[in-house]
Protein backbone atom coordinates (compact mmCIF):
# COMPACT_ATOMS: atom_id res chain seq x y z
CA UNK A 1 0.00 0.00 0.00
CA UNK A 2 2.98 1.88 0.88
CA UNK A 3 4.57 1.69 -2.50
CA UNK A 4 1.09 2.36 -4.33
CA UNK A 5 1.43 5.44 -2.31
CA UNK A 6 4.94 6.61 -3.49
CA UNK A 7 4.00 5.69 -7.13
CA UNK A 8 0.63 7.67 -7.32
CA UNK A 9 2.44 10.54 -6.00
CA UNK A 10 5.16 10.73 -8.89
CA UNK A 11 4.93 12.80 -11.74
CA UNK A 12 5.36 9.65 -13.37
CA UNK A 13 1.95 8.42 -12.72
CA UNK A 14 0.49 11.26 -15.34
CA UNK A 15 1.17 8.12 -18.29
CA UNK A 16 -1.49 5.67 -15.93
CA UNK A 17 -4.33 8.64 -15.90
CA UNK A 18 -3.47 9.22 -19.66
CA UNK A 19 -3.40 5.14 -20.57
CA UNK A 20 -6.53 4.08 -18.31
CA UNK A 21 -8.44 7.14 -19.23
CA UNK A 22 -7.92 6.52 -23.17
CA UNK A 23 -8.75 3.12 -23.01
CA UNK A 24 -11.66 3.99 -20.15
CA UNK A 25 -13.30 6.50 -21.96
CA UNK A 26 -12.22 5.76 -25.26
CA UNK A 27 -10.39 9.15 -26.06
CA UNK A 28 -9.21 8.38 -29.16
CA UNK A 29 -12.40 8.23 -30.72
CA UNK A 30 -12.25 12.09 -30.75
CA UNK A 31 -10.55 12.10 -33.65
CA UNK A 32 -12.01 9.54 -35.00
CA UNK A 33 -15.29 11.77 -35.80
CA UNK A 34 -14.91 14.61 -38.54
CA UNK A 35 -16.82 17.70 -37.51
CA UNK A 36 -18.59 18.85 -40.89
CA UNK A 37 -17.39 22.43 -41.42
CA UNK A 38 -21.15 23.14 -42.66
CA UNK A 39 -22.66 22.25 -39.37
CA UNK A 40 -19.96 24.08 -37.66
CA UNK A 41 -17.60 26.57 -39.65
CA UNK A 42 -16.14 28.27 -35.83
CA UNK A 43 -15.04 24.60 -34.93
CA UNK A 44 -10.87 24.83 -33.86
CA UNK A 45 -9.70 20.83 -34.48
CA UNK A 46 -7.62 21.73 -31.68
CA UNK A 47 -10.44 21.40 -29.36
CA UNK A 48 -10.31 17.85 -29.66
CA UNK A 49 -6.66 17.99 -28.20
CA UNK A 50 -7.89 20.27 -25.16
CA UNK A 51 -11.14 17.80 -24.77
CA UNK A 52 -9.09 15.17 -24.21
CA UNK A 53 -7.22 16.90 -21.97
CA UNK A 54 -10.22 18.19 -19.70
CA UNK A 55 -11.03 14.88 -19.22
CA UNK A 56 -7.80 13.36 -18.31
CA UNK A 57 -7.21 16.21 -15.49
CA UNK A 58 -10.53 15.73 -14.11
CA UNK A 59 -9.64 12.00 -13.45
CA UNK A 60 -5.58 12.57 -12.71
CA UNK A 61 -6.90 15.36 -9.87
CA UNK A 62 -9.54 12.27 -8.40
CA UNK A 63 -6.77 10.24 -8.42
CA UNK A 64 -4.18 12.80 -6.68
CA UNK A 65 -6.68 14.71 -4.66
CA UNK A 66 -8.02 11.82 -3.15
CA UNK A 67 -11.73 12.57 -4.34
CA UNK A 68 -14.77 10.32 -4.97
CA UNK A 69 -14.57 8.58 -8.06
CA UNK A 70 -18.49 9.92 -8.09
CA UNK A 71 -16.74 13.23 -9.21
CA UNK A 72 -16.85 11.29 -12.55
CA UNK A 73 -20.51 12.03 -13.08
CA UNK A 74 -21.02 15.47 -11.58
CA UNK A 75 -18.51 18.12 -10.25
CA UNK A 76 -18.59 21.26 -9.62
CA UNK A 77 -15.43 22.22 -11.37
CA UNK A 78 -13.28 21.45 -14.29
CA UNK A 79 -10.35 22.63 -16.21
CA UNK A 80 -10.13 24.41 -19.36
CA UNK A 81 -7.96 26.79 -21.35
CA UNK A 82 -9.08 30.10 -23.46
CA UNK A 83 -10.30 28.30 -26.28
CA UNK A 84 -12.20 25.46 -24.47
CA UNK A 85 -13.75 28.11 -22.14
CA UNK A 86 -14.86 29.76 -25.38
CA UNK A 87 -16.26 26.73 -26.73
CA UNK A 88 -18.12 26.05 -23.43
CA UNK A 89 -19.40 29.73 -22.24
CA UNK A 90 -17.69 29.73 -19.56
CA UNK A 91 -15.31 32.77 -18.01
CA UNK A 92 -11.94 30.76 -17.86
CA UNK A 93 -7.50 31.68 -17.98
CA UNK A 94 -6.95 34.03 -20.92
CA UNK A 95 -3.98 31.77 -22.24
CA UNK A 96 -3.53 28.38 -23.35
CA UNK A 97 -2.74 26.67 -20.11
CA UNK A 98 -5.44 24.66 -18.27
CA UNK A 99 -6.96 26.00 -14.93
CA UNK A 100 -9.48 24.74 -12.59
CA UNK A 101 -12.53 26.49 -12.56
CA UNK A 102 -15.38 26.47 -10.06
CA UNK A 103 -18.89 25.91 -11.96
CA UNK A 104 -22.14 26.89 -10.64
CA UNK A 105 -25.73 24.61 -12.11
CA UNK A 106 -26.02 27.42 -14.43
CA UNK A 107 -22.82 26.54 -16.65
CA UNK A 108 -24.68 23.36 -17.55
CA UNK A 109 -21.30 21.55 -16.95
CA UNK A 110 -19.89 19.08 -14.59
CA UNK A 111 -18.31 15.70 -14.67
CA UNK A 112 -17.66 13.82 -17.35
CA UNK A 113 -21.38 13.32 -18.91
CA UNK A 114 -20.91 17.18 -20.16
CA UNK A 115 -17.70 16.80 -21.41
CA UNK A 116 -16.57 17.87 -25.40
CA UNK A 117 -14.72 14.41 -25.13
CA UNK A 118 -17.69 12.39 -24.51
CA UNK A 119 -19.94 14.30 -26.44
CA UNK A 120 -18.19 14.79 -29.51
CA UNK A 121 -16.93 11.42 -29.92
CA UNK A 122 -20.45 10.02 -29.63
CA UNK A 123 -21.77 12.00 -32.69
CA UNK A 124 -21.85 11.74 -36.26
CA UNK A 125 -19.78 15.32 -36.54
CA UNK A 126 -22.88 16.71 -37.84
CA UNK A 127 -25.51 16.32 -34.83
CA UNK A 128 -26.19 14.41 -31.80
CA UNK A 129 -26.39 10.99 -31.83
CA UNK A 130 -28.30 9.43 -28.79
CA UNK A 131 -28.07 5.72 -30.12
CA UNK A 132 -23.68 6.11 -29.92
CA UNK A 133 -24.36 8.01 -26.43
CA UNK A 134 -26.74 5.54 -24.98
CA UNK A 135 -24.41 2.82 -25.87
CA UNK A 136 -21.04 4.15 -24.33
CA UNK A 137 -22.56 5.10 -21.38
CA UNK A 138 -23.93 1.48 -20.66
CA UNK A 139 -20.66 0.09 -21.86
CA UNK A 140 -17.99 2.53 -20.25
CA UNK A 141 -19.96 3.55 -17.02
CA UNK A 142 -22.50 0.81 -16.07
CA UNK A 143 -20.63 -2.38 -17.90
CA UNK A 144 -23.81 -3.35 -19.49
CA UNK A 145 -22.94 -3.02 -23.05
CA UNK A 146 -26.19 -4.00 -25.67
CA UNK A 147 -25.66 -6.13 -27.91
CA UNK A 148 -24.31 -5.17 -31.53
CA UNK A 149 -27.07 -4.64 -34.47
CA UNK A 150 -27.95 -7.55 -36.81
CA UNK A 151 -26.14 -6.98 -39.75
CA UNK A 152 -29.53 -6.55 -41.98
CA UNK A 153 -30.74 -3.73 -39.97
CA UNK A 154 -30.12 -0.17 -41.79
CA UNK A 155 -29.17 2.86 -39.88
CA UNK A 156 -30.98 5.63 -38.95
CA UNK A 157 -31.61 7.67 -41.99
CA UNK A 158 -33.68 11.22 -41.53
CA UNK A 159 -34.43 11.81 -45.70
CA UNK A 160 -36.23 8.27 -45.35
CA UNK A 161 -39.97 9.13 -45.79
CA UNK A 162 -41.37 8.78 -42.55
CA UNK A 163 -38.74 9.92 -40.53
CA UNK A 164 -38.61 13.59 -42.92
CA UNK A 165 -39.91 16.53 -40.64
CA UNK A 166 -39.10 14.62 -37.76
CA UNK A 167 -37.27 15.32 -34.28
CA UNK A 168 -34.32 13.09 -33.42
CA UNK A 169 -36.57 12.02 -30.96
CA UNK A 170 -39.41 11.39 -32.94
CA UNK A 171 -37.40 9.71 -35.43
CA UNK A 172 -35.97 7.33 -32.60
CA UNK A 173 -39.91 6.55 -31.74
CA UNK A 174 -40.36 5.55 -35.27
CA UNK A 175 -37.28 3.33 -35.28
CA UNK A 176 -38.77 1.18 -32.63
CA UNK A 177 -41.86 0.80 -33.89
CA UNK A 178 -40.01 -1.70 -36.44
CA UNK A 179 -40.25 -5.15 -34.72
CA UNK A 180 -36.09 -6.09 -35.56
CA UNK A 181 -35.38 -2.87 -33.56
CA UNK A 182 -37.29 -2.37 -30.93
CA UNK A 183 -35.76 -5.24 -28.29
CA UNK A 184 -32.57 -3.41 -28.34
CA UNK A 185 -33.42 0.33 -28.72
CA UNK A 186 -35.42 0.50 -26.20
CA UNK A 187 -32.86 -0.19 -23.82
CA UNK A 188 -30.26 2.43 -25.61
CA UNK A 189 -32.79 5.67 -26.66
CA UNK A 190 -33.48 7.32 -23.47
CA UNK A 191 -30.21 7.26 -22.48
CA UNK A 192 -28.75 8.89 -24.70
CA UNK A 193 -32.27 11.28 -25.26
CA UNK A 194 -30.84 13.01 -22.06
CA UNK A 195 -28.38 14.13 -23.72
CA UNK A 196 -30.04 16.34 -26.45
CA UNK A 197 -29.12 19.52 -25.15
CA UNK A 198 -25.57 19.06 -26.15
CA UNK A 199 -24.98 19.22 -29.65
CA UNK A 200 -22.24 17.38 -31.76
CA UNK A 201 -19.20 19.35 -30.54
CA UNK A 202 -20.98 19.61 -26.90
CA UNK A 203 -22.14 23.06 -26.67
CA UNK A 204 -25.05 23.52 -25.08
CA UNK A 205 -28.43 24.44 -27.08
CA UNK A 206 -31.94 25.15 -26.55
CA UNK A 207 -33.59 24.28 -30.34
CA UNK A 208 -32.36 21.70 -32.61
CA UNK A 209 -32.77 22.02 -36.71
CA UNK A 210 -35.49 20.05 -38.07
CA UNK A 211 -35.16 19.26 -41.76
CA UNK A 212 -37.69 17.88 -44.34
CA UNK A 213 -35.80 18.13 -47.54
CA UNK A 214 -34.61 21.50 -48.26
CA UNK A 215 -36.75 23.11 -45.62
CA UNK A 216 -35.09 24.04 -42.25
CA UNK A 217 -37.62 25.32 -39.05
CA UNK A 218 -36.34 25.04 -35.68
CA UNK A 219 -37.95 22.98 -32.68
CA UNK A 220 -37.30 23.56 -29.01
CA UNK A 221 -35.04 20.30 -27.74
CA UNK A 222 -37.10 17.16 -26.10
CA UNK A 223 -34.26 15.82 -23.67
CA UNK A 224 -37.29 13.68 -21.54
CA UNK A 225 -37.01 10.41 -21.72
CA UNK A 226 -38.41 7.14 -19.46
CA UNK A 227 -35.58 4.77 -18.71
CA UNK A 228 -36.14 1.13 -18.97
CA UNK A 229 -37.26 0.60 -15.03
CA UNK A 230 -40.15 3.22 -15.70
CA UNK A 231 -37.70 6.19 -14.39
CA UNK A 232 -38.74 9.16 -16.11
CA UNK A 233 -35.47 12.04 -16.08
CA UNK A 234 -35.15 15.72 -17.84
CA UNK A 235 -32.02 16.24 -19.13
CA UNK A 236 -28.21 16.08 -18.05
CA UNK A 237 -28.85 16.64 -14.83
CA UNK A 238 -32.33 13.71 -14.73
CA UNK A 239 -30.00 11.60 -15.47
CA UNK A 240 -26.65 12.17 -13.22
CA UNK A 241 -28.93 12.82 -10.11
CA UNK A 242 -30.57 9.17 -11.51
CA UNK A 243 -27.17 7.69 -11.71
CA UNK A 244 -25.77 8.50 -8.11
CA UNK A 245 -28.81 8.07 -6.88
CA UNK A 246 -30.12 4.86 -8.74
CA UNK A 247 -27.09 2.74 -10.34
CA UNK A 248 -24.07 3.99 -8.06
CA UNK A 249 -23.44 -0.10 -7.00
CA UNK A 250 -23.22 -0.66 -10.97
CA UNK A 251 -21.21 2.31 -11.52
CA UNK A 252 -18.85 0.96 -8.79
CA UNK A 253 -18.39 -2.15 -10.28
CA UNK A 254 -18.14 -0.88 -13.57
CA UNK A 255 -15.21 0.93 -11.91
CA UNK A 256 -13.60 -1.87 -10.59
CA UNK A 257 -14.15 -4.01 -13.41
CA UNK A 258 -12.37 -1.45 -15.88
CA UNK A 259 -9.07 -1.41 -13.73
CA UNK A 260 -9.19 -4.79 -12.73
CA UNK A 261 -8.82 -5.50 -16.75
CA UNK A 262 -6.39 -2.64 -17.21
CA UNK A 263 -4.09 -4.25 -14.19
CA UNK A 264 -4.31 -7.76 -15.34
CA UNK A 265 -3.94 -7.47 -18.86
CA UNK A 266 -6.64 -9.75 -19.67
CA UNK A 267 -10.19 -9.66 -19.88
CA UNK A 268 -13.00 -11.11 -17.24
CA UNK A 269 -14.48 -14.39 -16.64
CA UNK A 270 -16.88 -15.56 -14.36
CA UNK A 271 -14.24 -16.64 -11.56
CA UNK A 272 -13.55 -13.45 -11.10
CA UNK A 273 -16.55 -12.64 -9.68
CA UNK A 274 -15.91 -13.15 -6.09
CA UNK A 275 -12.69 -10.96 -6.40
CA UNK A 276 -15.02 -8.26 -8.27
CA UNK A 277 -17.23 -8.73 -5.53
CA UNK A 278 -15.14 -8.03 -2.37
CA UNK A 279 -13.34 -5.19 -4.57
CA UNK A 280 -16.75 -3.18 -5.22
CA UNK A 281 -17.37 -3.70 -1.25
CA UNK A 282 -14.46 -2.16 -0.35
CA UNK A 283 -14.12 0.29 -2.56
CA UNK A 284 -17.62 1.66 -1.85
CA UNK A 285 -16.93 1.42 1.91
CA UNK A 286 -13.59 3.76 1.22
CA UNK A 287 -16.28 6.52 -0.48
CA UNK A 288 -15.18 5.14 -4.19
CA UNK A 289 -11.84 6.58 -3.63
CA UNK A 290 -9.61 5.32 -6.54
CA UNK A 291 -6.23 5.06 -5.02
CA UNK A 292 -7.66 2.58 -2.36
CA UNK A 293 -9.17 0.76 -5.00
CA UNK A 294 -5.61 0.77 -6.78
CA UNK A 295 -4.09 -0.36 -3.51
CA UNK A 296 -6.68 -3.29 -3.15
CA UNK A 297 -6.55 -4.26 -6.64
CA UNK A 298 -2.24 -4.55 -6.44
CA UNK A 299 -2.70 -6.41 -3.03
CA UNK A 300 -5.44 -8.97 -4.35
CA UNK A 301 -4.90 -12.22 -5.51
CA UNK A 302 -5.62 -11.98 -9.07
CA UNK A 303 -2.57 -9.24 -9.13
CA UNK A 304 -0.27 -11.43 -7.22
CA UNK A 305 -0.85 -14.46 -8.94
CA UNK A 306 -1.41 -12.58 -12.40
Amino acid sequence: AAEVTRMIDDPRCERFVQHFSNQWFDLPAIDRVAVNPEFYPEFDDRLKADMRKETQLLLETILNDDLSCLKLLDADFTFVNHRLAKHYGLDGPRGWQFARVALTPDDRRGGLLTQGSFLLANSNGEDSHPIKRGVWLLDRLLDNPPPPPPPDVPELDPQQADLAGLSLKQQLEVHRKKQACNSCHRGIDPWGIAFENYDAVGQWRENVEIRNGKKRSKAPVDSEAELPDGTEIIGVDGLKAYLLGQRRDQFAEATVRRLLTYALGRTLDISDQPSIDALTNSFAQNDYRLGELIASIVQSDLFQSK
